[in-house]
């Protein structure tokens, strides 16, 4: 069954992402990561001890297709010349190693033309020389594809220490009162328990919009620090939201029963893709997207006009 693969990133967190795909294939102690805080990074994201230079590139309209690929070329019409031009810099850097690729990194290659102008640059950077750079040197652009085996492994690493969630405060709950969200949930929690008093509905209310803020500050940690598990905790996020839009969420059973079933789905989905994700931030994330739903509309109760 093919994969798919995210296309849309932003420049963080594709850089994170594709420096773990890198490890895998090369070996995590075989990879040198370059820091770009001090003078930039000379035109390297980070290299291998076993002869290949990487820089990461995520396109900013991956929808497009001529716009990346002229943007992917951009970058390589940058950065490769960034090797002459930091020789003296990276010739220090790189104390005595060889290298004979230079890749660029991408989150998708549509456009053949790329790998064609990406050569041609390389080709000109080998007439220079370069102390570091072997005579059969060649840049190539490559993308999650080239990674396939390497995004499998990916999906079953563990999350490593806790993610580190602050807790919503009373004030960013209350400034979410009146929002336009937040009433769409009063009325359908008042559709839901018609029969409980005006105060109850309110604490309920209360409660799951917290669900919802600590929710999102949990797909933001995730998506900053484990892009990975961002990706696989959201697709089946909205693997579960378009079941229930084209099925429809209205149904006979009581409000508590439904929403219980909806937790359950979404709980048990996320737990199966994200197995050594803890209970904790699974519970987080599938109570806080109830309450999303809830407000967004993709789940309701009977009686919605």
């Amino acid at each position: 069954m093919e994969q798919a693969f995210r296309r849309n990133w932003d420049g963080r967190s594709w850089q994170l992402h594709a420096f773990m795909l890198v490890q895998l294939r090369h070996g995590a102690s075989n990879v040198q990561r370059v820091p770009d805080k001090v003078r930039g990074d000379a035109g390297l994201e980070f290299f291998t001890y076993d002869g290949c230079l990487y820089q990461c590139y995520a396109p900013e309209t991956p929808g497009d297709t001529a716009k990346s690929s002229s943007a992917m070329k951009q970058k390589a019409t940058r950065d490769l010349p960034k090797l002459k031009k930091n020789e003296a810099v990276l010739t220090r850097l790189l104390n005595g190693l060889s290298f004979k690729r230079w890749i660029l990194l991408c989150p998708f290659l549509d456009d053949k033309a790329v790998v064609t102008h990406v050569r041609s640059k390389g080709t000109s950077i080998c007439g220079h020389n370069l102390s570091f750079l072997t005579a059969d040197f060649e840049a190539l652009v490559q993308c999650q594809e080239d990674f396939f085996a390497e995004a499998e492994k990916l999906r079953e690493l563990p999350i490593g220490p806790e993610l580190q969630i602050s807790i919503p405060t009373e004030e960013a709950v209350s400034s979410m009162d009146a929002t336009p969200l937040v009433n769409r949930l009063d009325e359908k929690l008042g559709r839901a328990y018609s029969s409980i008093g005006q105060e109850k509905r309110i604490s309920i209310r209360k409660s799951y919009v917290k669900s919802h803020i600590k929710r999102e500050n949990t797909l933001s940690s995730l998506k900053a620090e484990h892009p990975h598990l961002w990706e696989r905790a959201w697709q089946t996020i909205n693997a579960e939201e378009n079941r229930l839009e084209l099925l429809g969420a209205a149904g006979q059973s009581a409000p508590a029963e439904h929403l219980s079933a909806s937790l359950d789905r979404i709980a048990s989905g996320l737990a199966k893709d994200l197995p050594r994700v803890s209970h904790a931030t699974i519970s987080d994330l599938s109570t806080g997207t109830l309450c999303d739903w809830l407000m967004r509309c993709p789940l309701d109760f009977d009686g919605e006009q």
